[in-house]
């Protein structure tokens, strides 16, 4: 395993975010801590744990339960921008979900990558190589070499 220097970053304890957490009720089934926790590959540090329950995606049949968790930014925002912030976690854990569960003819084009490094926030759009050398009046290139 690889040795590399930390991170470290301070500011104060957000009680306006906690309190908004304690607070908070969303979706049937989906529970919200504030916890200082190790989120593996070695980071840690306060998280807003989301924990859902869902459809398995792969196993539509059976429910499952899912941690989402979101490395809280250490910032001094004010009760408005941690209610939008909280807000915006939310937002991700859906498009992940949708990205979940959106399939075409059996394929998942947006199948959100799990796998250690990635961030399953993210939504890829894989285009061929021609769809990247097409120009918006449907000009096709044979190279990617910009238009001069």
């Amino acid at each position: 395993m690889t040795s590399y220097p930390l991170m470290s970053q301070v500011a104060p304890y957000p009680m306006e975010l906690d309190v908004l957490v304690k607070g908070l009720k969303y979706r049937p089934g989906w529970s919200f801590e504030l916890k200082h926790t190790d989120r593996g590959q070695g980071s840690e540090g306060l998280t807003l744990k989301i924990l859902i329950l869902c459809q398995d995606t792969y196993n539509p049949e059976e429910s499952m339960r899912v941690w989402h968790y979101m490395p809280v930014p250490p910032a001094a925002y004010n009760r408005q921008s941690w209610q939008q912030w909280l807000f915006d976690q939310l937002l991700l854990v859906e498009r992940h979900e949708a990205a979940e569960f959106f399939q075409i003819d059996n394929s998942r084009p947006y199948a959100p990558n799990h796998g250690p490094g990635n961030n399953p926030y993210i939504i890829f759009d894989l285009g061929t190589l021609q769809d990247k050398r097409t120009d918006y009046l449907g000009n096709k290139r044979d190279t990617d070499e910009p238009v001069t």
